[in-house]
């Protein structure tokens, strides 16, 4: 019975880490719950980077009444100091009995050592409890805590008769898909296109259809041919472009005063290697990639991506770059099944590096 209960505490502390997508940064998504005969008493979740982690929430929440009771966290908590102090000294303080754990911290720092002060703290841990759900929750933590590598995400549309970017129309797909992709915009770091793709689309790359939280916007442009005028510019959220050293001194100038942060990189092609490290030193650790077909086939060619999500229109489009057998490379059709979003098709699929 007792197990059953484990099981449903943390569920519930899993569906709690979730409200905090998006607004971590390279933090891991947490949530924590106390519990004194089987009833939940205090709860709380790691809001934002910086702010204090969901432990020290729901046991500050509990106050004198967290003494002898069970803690549920989905994430082994922390044992060293970063921006707060560690989570295992404020849990031994409340004198809490047990603490239920979803899965251990792969962070070098923590890994172990956290459950390990607890014992010798005289706490009683259970951990692994729906282990595959709490891994799951942060499969992108684990891969940046890891490597500093960002989680790579990538998002492609294409029509029905495999065409992509190239064509009259800037939206192929339906709105309920395009919602879809700006929830996945609210969940990740960061979103990268390359400067074809902004030209002719014009993107301003937010999360405006649903509204959660609005991601480092990235533009790869060697030249620096993006307009001063873009949508790029016109929504108030850390935004990067990737270039090379140029003559232009006065667009410049007005890139830095819109507060645009400019990577200089050399030459007219970017290793996408040397790219993604360098978004990972800047604390960027997820990140979606929505265009343009220049982009993907590097990613695709070098099976440098953790997720595709693959949109296919219901319609037939004129123009445009045939892209379905680049896909096919990558994708077998036959051995997946697909979610009907609105008028489309959605594939999703898992690589692991």
């Amino acid at each position: 019975m007792q197990k059953e209960y484990d099981e449903m505490f943390m569920q519930q502390a899993i569906s709690l880490a979730k409200k905090g997508w998006g607004k971590t940064g390279t933090n891991p998504l947490v949530g924590a719950i106390v519990v004194k005969n089987n009833k939940i008493i205090s709860q709380g979740f790691h809001r934002k980077r910086g702010e204090a982690h969901a432990e020290v929430c729901a046991l500050a929440d509990a106050g004198r009444r967290a003494q002898g009771t069970t803690l549920y966290i989905n994430l082994e908590p922390c044992c060293s100091a970063g921006h707060t102090p560690p989570c295992v000294e404020a849990i031994r303080k409340a004198k809490i009995k047990r603490v239920v754990i979803g899965m251990t911290d792969p962070n070098p720092l923590v890994n172990g050592k956290g459950i390990t002060f607890l014992k010798q703290n005289n706490i009683d841990v259970t951990v692994n409890i729906l282990s595959e759900q709490a891994n799951q929750l942060n499969v992108w933590y684990k891969k940046y805590i890891t490597t500093k590598i960002p989680y790579i995400i990538l998002k492609i549309a294409i029509s029905k008769n495999g065409k992509i970017s190239g064509f009259k129309e800037k939206y192929i797909t339906s709105e309920p898909s395009r919602k879809f992709v700006h929830s996945l915009r609210g969940q990740v770091g960061a979103v990268m296109v390359g400067i074809n793709t902004v030209l002719a689309d014009n993107p301003y790359l937010t999360d405006r259809l649903v509204g959660r939280n609005n991601p480092v916007r990235v533009v790869i442009d060697p030249h620096l041919q993006i307009p001063l005028q873009s949508n790029f510019f016109k929504k108030n959220s850390r935004r990067i472009i990737i270039t090379q050293r140029t003559n232009d001194s006065e667009k410049i100038r007005k890139l830095n005063l819109s507060g645009t942060e400019l990577i200089f990189l050399d030459g007219d092609y970017y290793p996408i290697e040397t790219v993604i490290q360098k978004l990972g030193s800047l604390n960027i650790g997820s990140l979606l990639i929505e265009g343009g077909a220049i982009l993907f086939s590097q990613f695709l060619d070098k099976k440098m991506y953790d997720e595709l999500f693959l949109f296919v229109a219901s319609r037939n489009v004129a123009g445009g770059i045939q892209f379905f057998d680049e896909i096919s490379k990558e994708i077998k059709f036959t051995d997946l099944k697909s979610l009907k979003i609105g008028e489309d098709l959605l594939y999703h699929v898992y690589r692991h590096n």
